[in-house]
């Protein structure tokens, strides 16, 4: 049988980690920035999770590209660009695609399908032709631990859209190791993925491994106030945010605001963490990116404003991003007191 072929466009931290693990069972293609393809072509690129499992996948085996035409005659393309580069990944894809494609999107935020399915519209009017959209969620950090080896750091299983067409894709993951959970509401799967990745912009803001700033009680006040202003918005809007981990959403803010030893003994089985882990933010702050600030407490804060209601902290954190992404390398290191605070907790 033909293997299914898939596409990663934007190869980054979870772009190379995916492709990593799906290249054992389908023909795989990264495309992201040269300084990445050019060191995976000459070393592979290696995989590790956290059951301890490591795959090293010789160059041979993969087709790398920086080129979004590298996407032509491809099953699925898989978007894990940053948010705010969806809609020109998707129209640079577009010309490549097949009919039958299926994109795919593996970002932060929570309209990312709905912005790859109107690029789309435009790209294809006919709705026959036209490649099919669905969201995804990958609700684990990973972090690069060597020139090109990509390592997950926090638990979690992959998801997305339940659909006919997504089958070959799963059953392509599964074969390799890759567990994808298939969900019919993964707008309920994405707002319960925002409301984990609030900690982002917290964990940025601090600079610390995100094991210690876990440990940090005023860091997790001052994310369960955000998660408290995202699930006052949650019902608002009529989501149910999905259960990320055994306690349900609305519980998680006040276990984060209890003391350090009941918190780290109730999250012990649930929240895997290992010591080298930070945030996506964190990152982008070391090495002068823009963040996705507006996906995350920026997104609660539009809602609000949009409901005609306030997230005044959710509000604050966007501010200190903001003014942490304008500092560059002499940005404020915040300890959890002072960001505490800062927020006006």
């Amino acid at each position: 049988m033909r293997r299914t072929r898939v596409a990663i466009m934007g190869a980054g931290s979870i772009g190379c980690y995916l492709g990593g693990w799906l290249a054992a069972s389908a023909d795989v293609t990264l495309i992201g920035r040269a300084s990445t393809i050019d060191a995976i072509e000459a070393q592979g690129l290696t995989v590790s999770d956290l059951r301890g499992r490591t795959r090293t996948v010789a160059p041979s085996s993969l087709t790398l590209a920086t080129e979004a035409s590298a996407v032509v005659d491809t099953d699925y393309v898989l978007l894990t660009t940053k948010t705010s580069g969806t809609e020109l990944a998707t129209r640079q894809v577009a010309p490549y695609l097949l009919h039958d494609s299926v994109l795919v999107s593996f970002q932060n935020g929570l309209r990312n399908a709905t912005v790859i399915d109107e690029a789309l519209a435009a790209a294809f009017p006919s709705m026959a032709s036209r490649p099919l959209a669905l969201a995804g969620m990958v609700p684990f950090n990973v972090v690069r631990t060597g020139e090109t080896h990509w390592t997950q750091t926090v638990n979690g299983r992959v998801k997305v859209k339940d659909h006919p067409r997504i089958d070959p894709f799963v059953r392509a993951a599964h074969g390799a190791g890759l567990r994808v959970d298939v969900e019919p509401d993964m707008r309920s799967v994405l707002y319960g993925k925002l409301l984990l990745n609030l900690n982002n912009p917290v964990n940025a803001l601090t600079g610390l491994p995100l094991a210690v700033q876990l440990r940090d009680r005023d860091c997790r006040a001052v994310l369960a106030a955000c998660q408290d202003e995202a699930l006052t918005l949650a019902k608002r809007v009529g989501v149910s945010p999905a259960r990320m981990t055994p306690l349900h959403p609305a519980l998680v803010p006040r276990l984060l605001r209890s003391p350090t030893p009941v918190f780290a003994n109730l999250s012990r089985a649930s929240l895997k963490v290992s010591p080298e882990a930070r945030s996506s933010m964190a990152d982008d702050l070391a090495a002068g990116r823009p963040t996705e600030i507006d996906e995350l407490q920026g997104a609660v804060a539009s809602l609000a404003a949009t409901y005609g209601t306030r997230a005044p902290v959710c509000a604050r954190v966007v501010e200190l991003v903001r003014e942490a992404e304008a500092a560059g390398p002499d940005r404020r290191r915040w300890t959890g007191a002072q960001l505490r605070r800062a927020v006006g907790l």
